[in-house]
């Protein structure tokens, strides 16, 4: 039986400057963890917050980046600003808990006080400053500010150009699954022994997943997938799934993953036994018959888009996997001193079927799971350590799990003397094309 794979479109962008070796230096280094915050975090648009959080006028959350604290909230007009989380008195945190609602912003230390413009509305003894006080020039120092998709993405850098063609085509494709209509299901955070972008680096290459991801073999055909490389350091990567790994035989009968899905979508698994490779062919159909009656809409997905699994790596420590009814948001955060250190964030969001959608088709709705439609209150935040989740105490799913019991070793072996640079093969031409958009950043050239 032949297996076809085919798109069309692939983007392949060059970065400004020739690629170089990837030495150790870049993980292990206190001096280039310091660089970083200077020459990347203030320059690039960075995923803060989700838009849902920040639904009424004085709802806020602080985003944190190395030695920055950012204030984000919606004025009483609707809009989002975002400010220096930093009071023009004294330079004390304005707030200091990670999210909330409040009437103003009120500095603790001395009580400076500030609306949810930024403008400063009320100094303290205001008489026993000599001359007064400008408050218009010692209002919270504003920062640029914007949303698509349902993320809040900000920017210190008031000349960068703006979040949409920061983004660019990358984010053409992720927008075609709207984000912005799921529900979140999860927020969590890992701590990690490694470095921000040794991470970030293990979700941009397919390279590993036949080693220590065993269950993938059965669900995608990682090493057919295709490579997309944007503008701006962004990398895209497109991978056949309900199918299985071209390099096993073609099993005889579908494995419970591809049964669960054809039974999910109104197919019969014994109708493909001695032809389980066209389950992928006909998944696009089977979901589009399904859709009204599960709640769901696919009217805007292309059939690749209904068999398929996207991810897009967005420079320069966001991730985003997309599937027609499922996402995963993930973000890499530096350690604020120590660069064999980071923070992992990952946010699950799940599309809810919606009645409408099977009324419209005049069929009864009978969603895949009932509990989807019901009400879903927004999740606890929980943070926890990898020994956490090496324990079994807590999971990321378990692909990211099995990448976590790994990625401490990758970040040990960079601090050998052992160690010089990487020797990257075609399928991680992702990690090469990210770094030379991080050395462009940094100001490093080719000799």
């Amino acid at each position: 039986m032949s297996r076809v794979h085919a798109r069309a479109n692939v983007v392949h962008k060059p970065a400004p400057v020739a690629a170089r070796p990837i030495t150790a230096e870049r993980y292990i280094s206190t001096d280039w963890l310091a660089r970083e915050t200077d020459r990347i975090w203030p320059h690039v648009w960075l995923f803060a917050c989700l838009e849902r959080d920040l639904a009424e006028a004085g709802d806020y959350r602080v985003f944190n980046i190395a030695d920055e604290s950012i204030l984000i909230t919606r004025t009483e007009s609707g809009e989002l600003s975002a400010f220096f989380n930093v009071c023009q008195h004294r330079g004390a945190r304005v707030i200091v808990n990670d999210h909330g609602w409040v009437k103003s912003f009120v500095c603790p230390y001395h009580g400076w006080t500030y609306g949810y413009n930024g403008h400063l509305d009320h100094v303290p003894d205001l008489e026993r400053f000599t001359g007064g006080i400008d408050c218009k020039a010692r209002s919270l120092r504003p920062v640029r500010v914007d949303a698509v998709g349902g993320l809040v993405w900000i920017c210190m850098d008031p000349e960068a150009p703006p979040l949409i063609d920061f983004l660019g085509e990358a984010w053409d494709a992720v927008a075609a699954y709207h984000l912005e209509d799921m529900t979140l299901y999860e927020d969590q955070t890992v701590e990690l022994d490694c470095n921000w972008k040794a991470v970030f680096d293990n979700f941009g290459e397919l390279y590993h997943v036949d080693h220590i991801h065993p269950q993938h073999k059965s669900l995608f055909d990682c090493p057919t997938a295709e490579n997309h490389l944007f503008d701006h350091g962004h990398t895209g990567v497109v991978i056949d799934g309900h199918t299985i790994n071209t390099r096993m035989p073609i099993p005889t009968t579908p494995n419970p993953y591809l049964k669960g899905q054809l039974l999910m979508f109104g197919g019969d698994p014994e109708a493909y036994d001695d032809r389980v490779l066209d389950i992928r062919k006909d998944i696009p159909r089977l979901r589009r018959e399904a859709g009204p009656r599960l709640g769901w809409c696919y009217d805007e997905m292309s059939d690749l888009r209904l068999s398929d699994i996207e991810q897009y790596n967005l420079f320069p420590n966001t991730m985003i996997t997309v599937q027609p009814d499922d996402a995963i948001v993930m973000r890499a955060l530096p350690h604020p001193t120590d660069p064999n250190k980071c923070f992992w964030h990952k946010f699950t969001f799940r599309r809810q079927p919606q009645a409408e959608v099977a009324a419209r088709a005049g069929v009864p709705f009978e969603p895949h799971n009932p509990a989807d439609v019901a009400d879903v209150p927004r999740p606890e935040h929980d943070h926890f350590t990898q020994d956490d989740i090496i324990a079994g105490r807590k999971s990321m799913t378990i692909t990211i799990d099995q990448d976590i019991h790994l990625i401490r070793d990758v970040q040990a072996g960079m601090r050998s003397r052992g160690f010089r640079d990487t020797r990257l093969c075609d399928d991680e031409v992702r990690v090469q094309h990210y770094h030379d958009w991080l050395d462009h950043w940094m100001g490093v050239r080719s000799e």
